[in-house]
């Protein structure tokens, strides 16, 4: 994809990137092109995976989903089975917006969001310090959050 990746290309995920709901019109106008080439164009760019999904952003705080909590996990054993049943499990949390196996000190990164402390303590004790395999677990309750973007980097690609 990226021999056939160029500039018109850039400029059309940036402004998918920043307003999913511009229609193909209004994003062909803004990138100079007619609107049957630039929607071949987003169309080649879903087929080949670049664009995964168009989502609606919601407002967690306006929502009352006014805690977010990054959580490391240590698990105690590597086993195939356990770790596929954690994954498993971890899956399924509709807190858990996010979960990243790391190499280092710790195995899994998680960022929850939930409605309070409380509530959180109780995902801890009666969810994720339940899950297999689980041998240490550390919060930190995010305080003030400076920078959330889901817009990648594009100028970085060539």
């Amino acid at each position: 994809m990226s021999s056939k990746f160029d500039s018109i290309d850039r400029h059309i995920l940036q402004l998918m990137q920043a307003d999913a709901s511009l229609s193909n019109l209004q994003i062909a106008e803004k990138v100079g092109l007619t609107p049957p080439p630039c929607w071949r164009r987003i169309k080649r760019l879903e087929d080949a995976g670049i664009i995964d999904r168009k989502v609606t952003i919601l407002n967690a705080k306006a929502l009352g989903l006014n805690v977010t909590i990054y959580a490391t996990v240590k698990l105690s054993a590597h086993a195939r089975k356990t770790v596929n049943e954690f994954r498993k499990r971890i899956s399924s949390y509709p807190e858990v917006m996010e979960c990243y196996v790391l190499m280092g000190a710790v195995d899994v990164l998680l960022r929850i969001v939930t409605v309070s402390v409380e509530a959180y303590e109780s995902f801890f004790n009666q969810h994720l310090s339940q899950l297999p395999g689980v041998q240490e677990v550390n919060s930190s309750v995010v305080m003030t959050k400076i920078k959330q973007t889901t817009q990648l980097p594009l100028h970085l690609i060539e």
